[in-house]
């Protein structure tokens, strides 16, 4: 690859090559991009998005759902419904950021 294609991709931070310049396609630093320049793949984080919402999703519904059928509980039972519903939030909170914007 040229080093004038290579310019034109990458948005100079510093007024020099440095690391830490943008790319213009991906937007992404020039560190994590491989040896020939490519922009790195998105794909797998794509992938894995969905999974994270749907087990996000089902741990949300089943805690509610196990709340709502076992009102009096003992407490470690509680906390453990509890805590699924909030790793539920977590993971679906993270699904959506890994969605991100569209390519």
């Amino acid at each position: 690859m040229s080093s004038t294609r290579i310019a034109r991709q990458f948005q100079s931070w510093v007024g020099q090559p440095s690391n830490i310049d943008k790319c213009g396609r991906c937007q992404l630093p020039r560190s994590v991009h491989g040896p020939d320049w490519t922009c790195p793949s998105r794909r797998r984080h794509r992938a894995i998005a969905p999974v994270m919402l749907s087990v996000g999703a089902m741990l949300i519904v089943a805690g509610v759902v196990l709340r709502l059928i076992a009102p009096s509980a003992p407490q470690g039972d509680a906390m453990m419904m509890a805590d699924g519903v909030v790793l539920g939030i977590v993971l679906m909170v993270a699904g959506f950021v890994m969605l991100g914007r569209p390519d």
